[in-house]
């Protein structure tokens, strides 16, 4: 038995790609059904009309997103156009299926080529891929759409022919796209790219790191990993503190933009997980010690970047803990001290660094940093003295 077929969608929002979708596709189940989305992934059928031209999702919207319920695109006809969010949206599409004769009955425009239902299940799962009809039963054409939660009402209604393997998180940047009241994205949301997948073409990603690097196995939401039960807390400050480990090994290997996005997944998990004190005192503990690392981590990170204001923001969110040890009190002072360096807010920087010097004494560093910002603070007086000078002359 040969291996059910794998496609990819490349995504991107507002020309600005997010990352890549990856598909598995019921062949035994869905025959028809996964033939159709296999070739106008692969680009390689051809339209009935006089124009032949390519059948295929790349440049198509998607013109529906309702969170937790499914996005939505694949109106080949009318979603593929710069307007996208025009009201012909979603009253189109196109089928392999489709011939000449039944395209000039139906209306040259909309093209369709419908075709029968396949695999009327259910939708017990976030992530499963199903066709969308035209309101009717065998209304099928290229209209597809991908849930995000479980959606019962839809059992019997719509064939199931596929599962997102890869890229759930590029599923839920577009779920949580900003919407109007229609579920149109105020954004441009585009297939930019698509077509038939194997491992040697990767998972690219833009707005997360999926590098494996450390053991990092989880899923970028929290929600939608399964490799242990939600209760289960030593497994999920196992998860928070792998992911961190990794995006650490990515740091050291100058890898900034990723080490961020490890960290920010980390603290993901760590504000999904965190027990409250009286639920598991010691388990709370331990999440809230790594919260301190992940901040100051973030902290840093973001200063190699020249992400200043960001910098200063998480070392401010450590500062405002409870119970922070002197030392990380110290680190968090530091970094602070540094971004403010950075732009140039003298009298900021050698607070923090005065700071740092009260909870971390013995460091010869700061002491060397406080006076070389004195030294600063002290010349630009200077100037500033002779230039008023200047003008009383």
């Amino acid at each position: 038995m040969t291996e059910d077929p794998a496609v990819y969608l490349d995504i991107s929002i507002d020309n600005k790609p997010i990352g890549r979708v990856v598909c598995r596709l019921f062949r035994e189940s869905a025959p028809k059904t996964t033939e159709n989305f296999y070739r106008l992934c692969a680009g390689d059928a051809k339209s009935p009309l006089k124009d032949q031209q390519s059948l295929s999702y790349k440049g198509n919207g998607f013109h529906r997103v309702v969170k937790n319920f499914m996005i939505q695109a694949g109106d080949i006809v009318f979603g593929t156009k710069d307007d996208y969010s025009s009201s012909s949206v979603g009253k189109g599409g196109c089928s392999i299926y489709a011939d000449e004769e039944e395209v000039k009955v139906n209306n040259l425009s909309f093209c369709h080529g419908n075709f029968e239902d396949e695999n009327l299940g259910e939708f017990l799962e976030p992530f499963t891929l199903g066709m969308a009809n035209l309101g009717s039963p065998n209304t099928n054409n290229s209209q597809f759409f991908i849930t995000t939660y479980a959606a019962p009402h839809l059992n019997g209604k719509h064939s199931i022919f596929g599962k997102v393997i890869h890229g759930k998180s590029v599923v839920r940047a577009v779920e949580h796209s900003k919407v109007d009241s229609d579920g149109v994205p105020e954004s441009e949301i585009r297939i930019c790219d698509c077509g038939v997948w194997d491992k040697s073409k990767g998972v690219p990603l833009y707005t997360a790191s999926n590098d494996p690097i450390g053991g990092d196995v989880y899923e970028e939401y929290p929600d939608d990993d399964m490799h242990f039960n939600e209760d289960d807390f030593s497994k999920a400050l196992e998860a928070a503190t792998i992911i961190k480990d990794s995006g650490t090994l990515l740091f050291k290997k100058n890898d900034y933009s990723n080490a961020f996005f490890k960290y920010r997944k980390s603290l993901n998990y760590i504000n999904e997980y965190t027990p409250e004190p009286d639920v598991d005192k010691e388990r709370n503990y331990q999440f809230t010690s790594l919260k301190m690392k992940v901040y100051l981590n973030l902290s840093l990170v973001l200063f190699n970047v020249e992400k200043y204001d960001d910098s200063i923001t998480y070392a401010t969110y450590l500062l405002e803990m409870d119970n922070v040890p002197d030392k990380d009190q110290a680190k968090a002072y530091y970094r602070r001290g540094n971004s403010y360096l950075k732009k140039k807010r003298l009298d900021e920087a050698l607070q923090n660094y005065k700071l740092c010097k009260d909870k971390n004494p013995d460091d010869k560093v700061i002491g060397q940093k406080i006076e070389y910002v004195e030294n600063l603070i002290e010349e630009k007086k200077e100037k500033t003295r002779k230039n008023i000078s200047k003008f009383f002359s």
